[in-house]
């Protein structure tokens, strides 16, 4: 997945990338401790001042909604919705949603997610399994990047370079960016974006997910899902073995 999200940010960067690499663990020493090849607080120097334009900050709902919108329902309560460039539909708690520069999936109880945005300015690949013991995010806002793996324990970050402040402690890192602050603590196995992009995965205590960027917004909590696209307000919550609870609005 890094690979083609590279590719992908090189076409939205439009230039090469002096990549900084910091790489953590992948081998552990004697004693079990983890050896990082970064310092413990590593100041990254811009390459150049940030921006005078601040980021947008992300839209987290629809100005207002309108007409409730037709759907169908099989006899075991699973859902199928098409509105405009919208398709939704579930099975048995997994759920497969498309719109505009839009994919997100999950399976029941959100043992495994993913989720892929691009458009103009902002690029995602998020992909989560195995109840967070493997993660990869690839994510990018106009010519920002970021990229993290977390794999059973062993993590990599990379970054485009030009942050203001790195730090990692064992396996929890914090970067700050231009316009992205990305975080991520393995003992709450947390993750979460700030800025220009919203992002949040909770994966402890069952699986709570958040994604905002300003023309779109997500909120899954393992069996519900809120849903805001440029067309469509949608709201839906598994029925466990019964009808599935499900409501779209125009936008």
């Amino acid at each position: 997945m890094a690979d083609l999200s590279k590719r992908q940010y090189l076409k939205y960067a439009g230039a090469s990338l002096a990549a900084l690499s910091l790489g953590v663990g992948g081998k552990l020493a004697a004693d079990g401790s983890l050896q990082s090849s970064v310092q413990s607080t590593t100041e990254v120097a811009p390459a150049a001042k940030p921006s005078a334009e601040a980021a947008p900050e992300p839209i987290l709902g629809p100005a207002g909604v309108g007409d409730i919108l037709d759907y169908e329902r099989d006899d075991d309560g699973n859902i199928e919705f098409d509105w405009a460039y919208l398709s939704f539909e579930t099975d048995n708690g997994d759920i497969d949603l498309d719109d505009v520069g839009v994919d997100f999936e999950t399976d029941m109880y959100g043992e495994s997610l993913e989720l892929t945005v691009e458009d103009s300015e902002v690029y995602v690949d998020l992909e989560m399994d195995d109840d967070g013991d493997h993660v990869e995010l690839d994510i990018a806002f106009r010519n920002e990047y970021i990229s993290f793996e977390y794999d059973d324990g062993d993590v990599e970050f990379e970054s485009d370079g030009q942050g203001h402040q790195f730090e990692d402690d064992r396996r929890d890192i914090e970067y700050r960016g231009r316009f992205l602050d990305f975080e991520y603590d393995e003992d709450s196995q947390e993750l979460e974006i700030k800025g220009a992009v919203k992002l949040e995965l909770e994966m402890d205590n069952g699986l709570d997910f958040e994604y905002a960027d300003g023309r779109i917004m997500i909120d899954f909590d393992e069996t519900e899902l809120e849903y805001a696209g440029e067309d469509v307000l949608m709201e839906w919550e598994w029925g466990n073995g019964s009808d599935d609870e499900f409501e779209a609005r125009r936008i």
